[in-house]
């Protein structure tokens, strides 16, 4: 178990930068610690900013005032609030969206990369067992019992692999489709807001993204 799990996180060390474990680290408690809001929320949410736009203008917008506190709606919201060109914060948002999913494609990476090297390693702790039954030959009864060991190895590593490295990874991948759908979504909303259009057709806008638009 040790030469599986522990050759496993060296190697994966060895091949990757500091700066990758972090967004592994990081997937990892968006994943199992960090809720987030559902595209109704932000739909419901992005609705109620457009109508307090279109009364008061956007630069009554507070981001700070809003009750969702996702990081990538903040961001949007302030620049619409100093009046940034709609095709400037489109551009800009894009481009954080893009960055962000980078990160989820190297946390990906990363959890592949380890479901690759554990069975390797577990061949390598059933070689290394098979060597030490082979050298106790001279007593029968130490065979099989050393070949179980030996063999557990293996068992750790390709276990580790098919139920934590590779699900994780594609754990990795399901949660950066979704968070770049609500990106994409957010993207739609400010923009919408920024260009003063009605609330209504935001909320038609932004329900297409939750799956219960009026078209589907």
């Amino acid at each position: 178990l040790l030469i599986a799990v522990g050759g496993t996180f060296a190697a994966t060390t060895l091949s990757s930068s500091r700066i990758t474990a972090v967004h592994a680290i990081s997937a990892l408690k968006r994943i199992f610690f960090t809720s987030s809001s559902t595209s109704r929320q932000l739909a419901a949410e992005l609705v109620r900013i457009a109508r307090q736009a279109k009364v008061q203008g956007v630069a009554s917008i507070d981001p700070q005032a809003i009750a969702t506190k996702d990081p990538f709606l903040l961001k949007g919201l302030q620049l619409v609030a100093d009046g940034v060109a709609p095709e400037r914060i489109e551009e800009l948002m894009r481009l954080e969206s893009e960055i962000l999913s980078e990160k989820r494609g190297a946390a990906e990476r990363t959890f592949r990369l380890m479901g690759t090297y554990s069975p390797m390693f577990g061949l390598v702790g059933t070689l290394i067992g098979l060597i030490q039954m082979l050298k106790g030959l001279t007593d029968p009864r130490a065979i099989g019992q050393g070949m179980s060991v030996a063999l557990m190895a293996t068992f750790y590593g390709v276990l580790l692999a098919a139920l934590v490295f590779l699900p994780l990874a594609g754990k990795v991948r399901t949660l950066d489709l979704d968070e770049r759908l609500q990106r994409d979504q957010i993207i739609a909303g400010l923009l919408a807001i920024r260009i003063g259009e009605n609330p209504e057709y935001v909320r038609e806008t932004l329900e297409v993204f939750s799956g219960s638009g009026t078209r589907g």
